[in-house]
C-alpha cells in the first residue's frame, strides 16, 4: 500500500501562474512516480465550496485577504491564511491517520506550517516542512524582510516548527540560519536544491554562441526584492552597448523603473504563457539575468537558475552572498557578484559579448544542466521522507 502524503500548499498550478506553483505541481508529479499517494491541499479563491478527491482538496479561503494581511500586521492573525487553516483543520483532522505525511510547503507564509503542526500534534502523524522561502517577517541573521511595519513572527514560527520531523530548506545559507537559530532542531534541517521541472529539449544547435548581438533576459517579477531595472544599469555601463540587446518578461504595469524605458536595444515584453516563454527563450535569448537586492535574499535560491541552466543559457548574477552566487561562480556557469557592484558586473556583461569564452560557458552549463533537474533532486527527498518512519 502507498505511503499517504498531505501536500499543503498556498499556490498550485494551474490554478495560479508563476514558478511557484509550477515548481509545487512537478514536485508532487514526482513524488507520485516514486511511488507516494499525493493529496494536494489549497486555497479554494474562487467558490465557497469545498472540493475534495483523492489527489486535491481545495478549501475556501473568503476572508478579504487585504483585510487578513492586515490582522496579521497587527498581530490578531498569526497569518492571513488564519481562517483557512481553521476550516482546512476541522476537515482534514478525522482523515489524516498516524503513518500519513503532513507536508507543509511555504514561499513566506506560515499558515501552511500551522495547518501542518496542528494536524501533528492531534494526529500524531509525520510533519515535514519546506521552506522555499523564509517565514516573512522573522530574522535572517538579524535583518528583517523590509521595514514596513508588522509584529515580529519569531514566537509562532518557533511555536509550530517545533514539532516537525523533518525541515527542509532550499539553500545551505539557509539550512545554516535556521541550525544556528534553533540549535536543538539541527540535526532535522537538512537542504534540497529543487531544481528545474521539466528538462528542455535543445534541438541539434547545442553548442551555437551568441550572433551578432549578444541576448539577455530577466524573467519574472518585477519588484523592488529582485530590482530587475539593475540589468539596465549594468547594460548603460557596459562598454560594448551596441553588441547586447536587453529582454524584460514579465509584468511592469504596477513597476515604475521600467515603465519610461525607451532605448532601442531594450525591449519590454508582457507576461506570456509558460510554453511560449520557453520558445522565446530557445529562439532569441543567450544569458539569462537573475537578481535580488538585499543581503537578506541570501539564503534564497531563485528558481529562474535552474530554469536559465535548463535552457543551456550562461547566467549573470546579481545577488547578495549565498548559495545562488556560489553556486555560478564556483561552477563556472557565469558570473555572479554583489547586486551594488555594478561596474564589475558590467565588465562581466562585456566579457560574454567574447564568442569563444561564452562558448565555453554555454558548453559547462549544458554539459552539467542534468545534475540540477528535479527529476535527479527528487531522490534525496524520496529518500528523506522514508527515512523519518
Amino acid at each position: 500500500m502507498r505511503r499517504k502524503i498531505y501536500y499543503l500548499t498556498r499556490s498550485f498550478a494551474p490554478y495560479q501562474k508563476g514558478g511557484g506553483p509550477l515548481m509545487r505541481k512537478a514536485a508532487v508529479e514526482y513524488l507520485r512516480q516514486k511511488g507516494w499517494d499525493v493529496t494536494v491541499v489549497m486555497p479554494e479563491y474562487e467558490s465557497s465550496e469545498i472540493s475534495g478527491s483523492d489527489v486535491l482538496i481545495k478549501i475556501p479561503f473568503t476572508r478579504n485577504k487585504r483585510l487578513a494581511i492586515l490582522l496579521e500586521m497587527v498581530g490578531l492573525y498569526e497569518d492571513y491564511l488564519d481562517q483557512w487553516v481553521e476550516d482546512s483543520f476541522a476537515y482534514l483532522v478525522d482523515k489524516i491517520k498516524q503513518n500519513d505525511i503532513v507536508f507543509a510547503t511555504s514561499g513566506g507564509e506560515l499558515g501552511t506550517v500551522k495547518l501542518g503542526s496542528l494536524l501533528k500534534k492531534e494526529r500524531g502523524c509525520k510533519f515535514v516542512v519546506n521552506f522555499r522561502d523564509p517565514i516573512d517577517y522573522t530574522e535572517v541573521n538579524g535583518m528583517k524582510i523590509n521595514d514596513r511595519f508588522h509584529i515580529s513572527r519569531e514566537k509562532a514560527e518557533r511555536k509550530y516548527i517545533e514539532n516537525a520531523d523533518l525541515i527542509v530548506t532550499s539553500s545551505s545559507a539557509f539550512e545554516k540560519h535556521l541550525a544556528q537559530k534553533y540549535p536543538h532542531l539541527a540535526s532535522r534541517i537538512v537542504t534540497n536544491y529543487f531544481g528545474y521541472t521539466r528538462r528542455i529539449d535543445l534541438g541539434n544547435d547545442l553548442y551555437r554562441s551568441a550572433d551578432e548581438k549578444l541576448r539577455v533576459a530577466y524573467v519574472g517579477n518585477m519588484e523592488s526584492a529582485q530590482k530587475p531595472e539593475l540589468l539596465l544599469e549594468i547594460y548603460q555601463h557596459a562598454k560594448r552597448k551596441t553588441d547586447i540587446e536587453l529582454f524584460f518578461i514579465g509584468d511592469t504595469s504596477n513597476y515604475a523603473p521600467l515603465q519610461k524605458v525607451d532605448l532601442p536595444n531594450v525591449h519590454i515584453l508582457r507576461y506570456m504563457p509558460h510554453e511560449a516563454l520557453l520558445t522565446l527563450m530557445l529562439e532569441k535569448i543567450d544569458v539569462g539575468f537573475v537578481s535580488l537586492a538585499s543581503p537578506y535574499y541570501g539564503v534564497c535560491f531563485p528558481s529562474k537558475i535552474y530554469e536559465y541552466l535548463n535552457l543551456g543559457l550562461p547566467v549573470l548574477g546579481a545577488l547578495p552572498e549565498g548559495d545562488a552566487k556560489t553556486l555560478i561562480n564556483e561552477r563556472g556557469y557565469g558570473f555572479a557578484y554583489q547586486y551594488d557592484e555594478i561596474e564589475r558586473l558590467s565588465q562581466a556583461l562585456d566579457r560574454l559579448t567574447n564568442k569563444e569564452l561564452y562558448r565555453q560557458i554555454r558548453q559547462r552549463v549544458l554539459r552539467e544542466r542534468g545534475l540540477w533537474s528535479m527529476e535527479v533532486k527528487i531522490e534525496e527527498l524520496d529518500k528523506l521522507l522514508k527515512e523519518i518512519g
